[in-house]
């Protein structure tokens, strides 16, 4: 085996050994909260805040992040952010992405209930961040909400 070779397959050896001493594992992205924001008289608001933890010794970066609400597995609500972000290396941060509920008739008739202004319901919301090395991570929420009618319905 020449010199040369022997060089190549040494630096292909370590590259290999070294990619394995440092594995990459997707950050973890959970649905911290979910709350009411102010709306319109046609249409529900809300705020939902995601934790982003990197549990990996290199930074990552994010372009946005998109959600949708769903109630009785249709999809009710919808909500992007385009604010990026940076995950210092084992560590977390916070995304905010407002979500709107528009067609309240479709929401009235899904959950069944005129006059219960503010009944608790299932509701999932799934979603996914945009933009980092794991392109797409998706997430999912399951809870409970209060989704009011608005007055005079």
């Amino acid at each position: 085996m020449t010199p040369t070779r022997r060089a190549l397959i040494a630096c292909l050896a370590s590259a290999l050994l070294g990619a394995c001493a440092t594995p990459s594992a997707p950050p973890q992205v959970n649905v911290a909260s979910v709350h009411r924001i102010e709306a319109g008289p046609l249409e529900l608001r809300f705020m939902a805040r995601l934790r982003v933890q990197n549990p990996n010794s290199t930074p990552i970066d994010f372009s946005g992040a998109t959600a949708e609400m769903k109630l009785y597995g249709k999809v009710i609500g919808t909500g992007v952010s385009s604010a990026g972000g940076y995950v210092p290396p084992l560590g977390e941060t916070f995304v905010d992405i407002p979500i709107t509920v528009s067609g309240l008739g479709d929401v009235r008739q899904a959950i069944g209930v005129y006059g219960a202004p503010d009944r608790k319901l299932d509701t999932v919301l799934t979603g996914r961040l945009v933009g980092s090395r794991f392109e797409n991570l998706s997430f999912e929420w399951r809870g409970e909400l209060a989704m009011p009618l608005p007055r005079g319905s």
